[in-house]
């Protein structure tokens, strides 16, 4: 269990490093972030887009080799660059320089030349808080807009595998909704409700329940105070938000408002995908690379 998002670093240095594509990496933050990761042999980038630039900013950060640059300006070209690199076996990781999200997805899920391997691409955010005990998994609050109990389940699978990835051996999966009691009036609690039974008889490596309104999750007290008696009540590991409006605003409130930390990466390719905001700070940007790095390792043999 982890008990903060800079308990990540200690996991990547029990792996190889990672080799990582930047597409459009002419930006300070982006540089910055590559560079910490690169200082910690976490990764050797191969940054792509405008040679000048990110020359300078190489001078700025006194980023050492090993680093290759590649210099192309047009986007689409750019992240088809890096999809080729991962293809061909020569990149482990893919990360969102300074390039429109858009513009990358299209490539990442191109039929002929794209990354994309799992039916659904989701978003994991990974976030620590001063007044909570351990980190918490949350999606997805950036990629799917409203998604079905299909998808649900697939964004559950994908961020389960992901905890694996980080030593959680049973992790516990809580379905977030308004309230803790199904409602036919409250989509959310009729999603939980089928996911529940879906799982019921299934051979899992995972707790699920709910649906819980977030109180539910995370504190005892609200837990004994509504009776509520479940394996996953205040003792959450992944929040499974009902949409993305939900898992957005909670990730950034924990950020700008709560003081937390976080990294995130996008699931369901051959590799992970670092894609941040223009908002996450450098730190941010460095523990979303630190993630991915352990989740390129994929299923590892660290302690629970």
């Amino acid at each position: 269990m982890l008990k903060s998002v800079a308990e990540l670093a200690k996991l990547a240095e029990k792996v190889n490093r990672k080799k990582m594509a930047v597409v459009f990496a002419h930006d300070d933050h982006v540089i910055e972030a590559v560079y910490g990761a690169s200082k910690q042999g976490f990764i050797e980038p191969v940054l792509i887009g405008d040679q000048v630039e990110i020359e300078k900013l190489i001078s700025k950060y006194h980023l050492q080799k090993p680093y290759q640059i590649i210099h192309e300006m047009d986007p689409s070209k750019a992240s088809l660059i890096a999809m080729n690199l991962v293809n061909q076996g020569q990149c482990d990781i893919v990360m969102k320089g300074l390039i429109d999200t858009k513009l990358i997805l299209k490539e990442v899920v191109n039929s002929d030349t794209g990354i994309k391997k799992a039916h659904l691409l989701s978003h994991v955010g990974v976030v620590s808080l001063p007044t909570y005990p351990k980190v918490i998994f949350a999606t997805d609050g950036a990629m799917n807009i409203n998604p079905n109990v299909e998808q649900k389940i697939e964004i559950i699978e994908a961020a389960v595998e992901l905890a694996r990835t980080l030593g959680y051996k049973e992790p516990k999966v809580g379905l977030v909704s308004a309230v803790e009691k199904v409602n036919s009036k409250i989509e959310s609690t009729l999603h939980a409700q089928e996911i529940v039974n879906y799982y019921k008889d299934k051979d899992i490596d995972f707790l699920i329940d709910g649906p819980f309104a977030i109180d539910n999750l995370v504190s005892d007290e609200s837990v004994k105070q509504k009776g509520i008696e479940s394996e996953v009540a205040g003792d959450c590991d992944i929040m499974i938000f009902p949409n993305l409006d939900g898992g957005n605003i909670f990730y950034k409130t924990c950020m700008f408002l709560a003081g937390g930390k976080s990294a995130g990466i996008i699931l369901g390719a051959k590799v992970p995908i670092v894609l941040t905001s223009r908002a996450d700070t450098a730190e941010a940007k460095l523990n979303s690379i630190i993630l991915a790095v352990v989740n390129a390792n994929g299923l590892s043999n660290f302690s629970d």
